[in-house]
């Protein structure tokens, strides 16, 4: 068959090209820590630089030819070292020379004129004649939208020493005539190394006024013996400090303006006029620019990060408490709530465990599971949104007539599982990709579920919520009162932070209910019971009291524990 395995030989006779020999393309995660946050998901594709783009020495190349420039000083120079902190202006030109062409004796006979030659083709082996340039020809006059989006400020410097932990934080911009504030659209930001992630719109027209000057202001009111006052010497806000951009390099750079189509993200140092040459912070951002005719067309990149959420899923397990202390008589009906704090939610519970002593431990094995967690918090301004998990153990009443008395509670905090949750999951669209983050666990201590499936596990004290074991004392100083030695009990919990769309993917039953991922039924002794209305129970809870007399009797014991215990529950279940 000649014809039959023509495509297969083609096939693979083809040589390798490079994407066949090369893996598949890994995004390189340039965060600090190097784990995915909301900003690398939001900006991965426009590159980052540690430095202006002007100075990196891929677009430094690139800037260079567009313009000629002349730095202008007003009388001489006083600190050579920190010239440029002297200059009052920039010049900008563009400065050409020309060789005039050496003509042979026969060629000036015949009349011919010498011509002048630019130099700087001559060398590239290009013969190109002198003519006069139309500025408005090379660089046409255009109007211009350019778009600042500003990401952060970090390293900041103090404006107010006194005040190192008072900051408001806005920029200004000033482009010519044409001024920018951020107070006109947004609230200030409250952080000495603010986080901004909004963007600026501003006209220009080039060639024009192309320096861009963007400042970091703080307008944080002075406060005197309490009382917050404005501050008559700083006008308007304190300058922390400024950078300049300059469009023009930019504009008229083919690359940049019309190939690019992420414009990269650099960082510039603040300047401050009363520090001349040192940084006082860093501002790290990206400038992109349109035609006004282009600019309703393209849309402005929406890098408002606080505005994207996650829904989450925590799923609680309860799986035993010891040395619970009893509220009445020798035995306590344990019950546990948890609740997330600030979430508007009740509080969910277990179910009770009857008649623990202090030397036997309370069984739950109980799951519970909070839905439609959005993180970050909907709502920034209330406070108390951390993701914190209220535990209370709760004493029940045996006929139910009294309110149940509080043993112990306490606050686990879990907003770093919670954002570790958000960071490990972020633009993953499948659930088989997304993880599970699991709370660490205490010695390796981990319990399994019956299919099998284990779960870390940690151990946590918990006080009264009144005070040093009493309800009505308030007073947390009391002396000689020690957290750690006079805790009302222990609880062993697992807690898992895990998306939605994997929570829907690997389900799991609430409490001890039959389902997937079914815990094992709590080991709890047997309860007392009607021995008409539940005879099995009534019988279990029989042989259950015996093994325990005979257990717990010395003389017995001593001789024969194992073989008596077994008779005597034996004929207990025969009667």
């Amino acid at each position: 068959d000649a014809g039959g395995g023509g495509a297969d030989s083609l096939e693979a006779d083809r040589p390798l090209v490079e994407d066949d020999i090369l893996p598949d393309r890994q995004d390189d995660v340039d965060t600090p820590d190097g784990k995915i946050s909301a900003e690398w998901m939001l900006l991965r594709e426009h590159p980052n630089f540690p430095l202006p783009l002007e100075l990196e020495p891929y677009w430094q190349d690139k800037f260079d030819p567009t313009f000629d420039e002349l730095t202008l000083f007003r009388g001489p120079i006083k600190n050579v070292k920190q010239k440029m902190s002297e200059a009052v202006g920039i010049l900008k030109m563009k400065v050409k020379v020309y060789q005039k062409e050496q003509l042979s004796e026969e060629e000036l006979a015949k009349g011919t004129e010498p011509q002048y030659l630019d130099m700087d083709m001559l060398k590239r082996g290009k013969r190109v004649k002198y003519e006069m340039p139309d500025i408005y020809e090379n660089f046409p006059k255009t109007d211009i939208q350019v778009r600042v989006y500003l990401l952060k400020a970090f390293q900041v410097t103090p404006a107010k020493i006194a005040e190192v932990s008072r900051h408001d934080s806005i920029i200004r911009m000033n482009l010519g005539r044409t001024t920018w504030d951020w107070q006109h659209q947004y609230d200030v930001v409250p952080a000495l190394n603010p986080q901004f992630y909004r963007h600026a719109v501003i006209k220009a027209t080039l060639p024009g006024a192309a320096r861009i000057r963007i400042r970091l202001v703080d307008v944080a009111p002075l406060e005197v013996m309490g009382l917050k006052i404005n501050n008559p010497f700083a006008g308007e806000g304190v300058d922390v400090g400024e950078t300049v951009i300059d469009l023009e390099d930019r504009w008229f750079c083919k690359e940049w303006r019309e190939e690019t189509i992420f414009k990269p993200r650099e960082v510039r140092d603040l300047y401050n006029a009363k520090k001349p040459g040192i940084s006082v912070g860093k501002l790290q951002l990206f400038v992109d620019a349109v035609t006004m005719v282009e600019s309703e067309d393209v849309k402005i990149k929406n890098i408002n990060i606080s505005g994207r959420q996650m829904p989450l899923e925590m799923r609680l397990i309860v799986w035993n408490l010891k040395q619970v202390s009893p509220k009445e008589g020798w035995t306590s009906n344990v019950r546990v709530t948890a609740e997330l704090v600030g979430w508007g939610s009740r509080a969910k519970e277990t179910d009770t465990d009857m008649g623990v002593k202090q030397a036997r431990n309370a069984m739950f094995n109980y799951r519970i599971k909070y839905k439609g967690i959005k993180y970050p918090s909907p709502d920034p301004t209330f406070p108390a949104k951390d993701f914190l998990l209220r535990v209370t153990v709760w004493s029940d009443d045996f006929l139910g007539i009294q309110p149940p008395q509080a043993i112990a509670q306490g606050l686990l905090p879990l907003g770093e599982m919670f954002t570790e949750c958000f960071q490990r999951n972020l633009g993953k669209p499948s659930p088989d990709d997304m993880e599970i983050v699991d709370m660490k666990g205490q010695n390796d201590a981990k319990e399994a579920d019956e299919e099998g499936l284990k779960y870390p596990t940690k151990w946590f004290k918990l006080c009264h919520p009144g005070g040093p074991g009493c309800r009505n004392n308030k007073d947390f100083r009391r002396p000689g009162y020690d957290f750690e030695r006079n805790n009302q009990c222990q609880i062993q919990l697992t807690v898992q932070v895990m998306p939605r769309a994997k929570a829907k993917a690997v389900p799991a039953s609430l409490g001890f209910r039959a389902g997937p991922a079914k815990l094992k039924n709590p080991n709890r002794p047997p309860q007392p019971a009607n021995p008409i209305f539940a005879p099995d129970q009534c019988a279990a809870y029989i042989v259950y009291t015996c093994k325990e007399c005979c257990l717990r009797c010395p003389p017995l014991r001593a001789s024969a524990p194992d073989s008596l215990a077994s008779r005597a529950a034996a004929g207990c279940a025969r009667g």
